[in-house]
């Protein structure tokens, strides 16, 4: 295996990377990029994610992520928000980065946000919006300046964590999250586009927990080889979460079934069909020794090899890691990005290059 730095930087706090292998060979990365709040919650032995100084971050590569070059760091689409879980596909060419956001106000205006609104360690307030995207039509030279909303009915609001997928009539859908009205627990929804991603709708629930115990986050979606859909989730009583959690769809993400744990303990989780069929999942390991790890599945997602589990690092300084993001190239190396940290504390985006046998 072989380790390299995407981005690294002392006075930000770089996290939450997204991957995609560009039809000419190119890889990008986004990331968000947060700062001197961030910085401050590490140094009051925080791990808060909330910031509206974060930005949407782009790294390229274009040697098959040997190496790295920063190549944006996106103005701000609203000076009150900070972006969240940027990420990236290409859908017939155009470039797409869906991610969410935080808004946040000083405490005096805290009517201002819905609910369930949350307070930061200066006092302010903070609230979800989402989620959103924005597109590139010409290779990530420019991008959109506003926003599209992404209609997340019938949650009032909504996070996304994983880059959205193109089915082989064009349909896109983007895995959402969300907690109803005074609770803490979320359910997992794919909404639906037929027209690049203008408009969002035709909203299918992934999962939910009718005893109301488990919190179901972070879908990740992708096609097995025999055609079929998975989702794979983030799922635990809400701040402590162990397995992941999967489930299917038989008619193209319309309805979803077999719900059920697997044997993969961490998260999030990142799906990537393999060039020979196989079902590639990583994931954060935060527990010690910290770090990021792999499983494949040889039957599109009915068992996973946990015996072979593949440990990509067991080397972070801490829990807060993860996130990773899978590609595999034409000659069949593999791809992955994350973020982590070491005794200098520093969170940065990293990525691992490595054969699966």
């Amino acid at each position: 295996m072989e380790h390299t730095i995407v981005y690294k930087d002392a006075g930000a706090y770089s996290c939450f990377p997204d991957i995609v292998l560009r039809r000419n060979g190119e890889l990008l990365v986004s990331f968000r990029r947060a700062g001197g709040f961030s910085l401050e919650a590490l140094r009051r032995g925080k791990y808060d994610h909330v910031d509206k100084g974060a930005r949407i971050a782009v790294a390229r590569s274009a040697d098959g992520g040997c190496s790295w070059q920063l190549d944006r760091i996106f103005e701000p689409f609203d000076p009150e928000c900070g972006e969240q879980d940027p990420s990236i596909s290409e859908l017939d060419g155009t470039l797409m980065i869906n991610f969410f956001r935080w808004r946040v106000v000083p405490a005096e205006e805290k009517d201002r946000l819905g609910y369930p609104a949350r307070q930061q360690y200066d006092g302010s307030w903070s609230d979800v919006e989402g989620p959103w995207l924005v597109r590139s039509f010409d290779g990530g030279a420019t991008w959109e300046r506003e926003p599209v909303a992404v209609d997340s009915a019938p949650l009032l609001r909504a996070g996304t964590s994983d880059a959205v997928l193109q089915l082989p009539d064009g349909t896109c859908l983007m895995g959402i999250y969300g907690a109803e009205y005074g609770s803490s627990l979320c359910r997992a929804y794919a909404v639906r586009s037929r027209d690049g991603g203008d408009h969002w709708g035709e909203p299918s629930l992934i999962a939910r927990d009718p005893e109301g115990k488990l919190s179901f986050e972070e879908p990740a979606l992708a096609r097995t080889g025999d055609g079929h859909l998975l989702a794979m989730l983030r799922c635990g009583e809400p701040g402590k979460y162990e397995y992941l959690y999967q489930a299917r769809s038989f008619d193209q993400g319309h309805t979803w079934v077999d719900l059920g744990a697997t044997p993969m303990w961490g998260h999030p989780a990142h799906l990537l069909l393999l060039a020979d069929g196989r079902l590639l999942c990583s994931y954060g390991y935060r527990r010690p020794p910290y770090g990021v790890r792999a499983c494949v599945s040889e039957d599109h997602g009915a068992t996973w090899n946990i015996e072979r589990e593949i440990v990509l690092r067991d080397d972070g300084a801490s829990r807060d890691l993860g996130y990773p993001s899978s590609v595999q190239l034409a000659d069949g190396t593999l791809v992955t990005v994350y973020y982590i940290h070491g005794p200098d504390g520093i969170r940065h985006i990293a990525a691992t290059r490595w054969q699966l046998v």
